[in-house]
């Protein structure tokens, strides 16, 4: 399944993210080639987001933040419960509260992750 085909960000590299379900991993591709994958598992109607690798030679493009994001966009069209055990995805998350909602309320404080309206709500009392 095919989820994005834009170009990546402030690059001009053609990529795609596929979700290549027999093997359990979402795939990114750049022109053509496969530089990654994010490994998951499915348990009871969650996804469990355990580990991304991006080719070394792609790491200062960003790809792996234009990747988690077209990943998190894709299970939150398919209503999936998200366990994101993956620092990669963790990091992405601590920078995009807003997707917090993925990750089931009872499981939020394991991952230290707020939705979006309550970062808001913490930023500005402190202000």
């Amino acid at each position: 399944m095919d989820l994005r085909y834009p170009n990546a960000s402030a690059t001009n590299l053609r990529t795609a993210v596929r979700d290549n379900m027999k093997l359990s991993r979402f795939e990114l591709y750049v022109d053509g080639d496969n530089i990654g994958h994010l490994q998951y598992e499915t348990r009871q109607g969650q996804i469990w987001l355990l580990h991304t690798i991006i080719e070394q030679r792609f790491k200062r493009s960003r790809l792996d933040q234009y990747f988690v994001g077209n990943v998190l966009e894709n299970l939150h069209r398919r209503r999936l419960a998200v366990m994101p055990f993956c620092p990669t995805v963790r990091a992405y998350l601590a920078g995009h509260p807003e997707w917090a909602t993925l990750i089931p309320a009872s499981e939020r404080s394991r991952f230290r992750l707020t939705p979006a309206s309550k970062a808001r709500k913490t930023t500005s009392r402190a202000s």
